[in-house]
């Protein structure tokens, strides 16, 4: 099945929004709380890449199934992110071939030198295609979610890229609070 990659447009995001995977729901409530609304969401997410950023759309069977992008948070870092339908695993290995050739070299082109993503502790799917990419888990935010959740905060650095461009993924050596 052939997957088309588009710019974000708002409907398409709204659309996301609208049907996300439970676990990604979870997660936007985690660090949206009680008053996560897609439009508004959708809203937020429009005004961050005006000049400061980047998002795509990954379409499956004629629909939105995923939206990822990147923005700005210093000259050097950037905030990544990424959340979709059910249909995002449909979608995840052209969404990852778009990240690896096409966003990674146009973002390091632009001086870019570190990439952070702060992900729900609890989303094991998350940090094993985060690890993938070549980011490791850089610390436990410990009741970063607004129901004191715990996040994990990954990174992704040119020298890491480097280093993993040699060798596999490794498993994350940050420890996970079981409490």
């Amino acid at each position: 099945m052939f997957t088309r990659i588009t710019d974000t447009e708002f409907r398409s995001l709204l659309y996301i929004l609208k049907n996300l995977r439970p676990d990604d729901r979870e997660e936007l409530g985690a660090t949206q709380g009680h008053k996560y609304e897609p439009r508004d969401f959708a809203r937020k997410i429009s005004g961050l890449e005006k000049g400061r950023g980047v998002s795509f759309i990954a379409w499956h069977d004629g629909l939105p199934a995923c939206v990822w992008g990147a923005y700005v948070m210093t000259p050097a870092c950037l905030s990544v992110w990424a959340f979709g339908t059910p249909d995002f695993k449909r979608v995840i290995r052209p969404v990852t071939r778009h990240i690896q050739k096409a966003m990674i070299p146009v973002l390091l082109k632009a001086g870019f030198h570190r990439a952070e993503c702060r992900a729900l502790a609890t989303r094991y799917d998350t940090r094993r295609w985060l690890n993938f990419l070549g980011f490791r888990a850089e610390a436990v935010l410990s009741g970063f979610g607004v129901r004191r959740e715990d996040f994990i905060l990954f990174a992704w650095t040119v020298d890491d890229e480097a280093a993993h461009s040699r060798q596999s993924p490794q498993r994350s050596r940050v420890p996970l609070r079981l409490d």
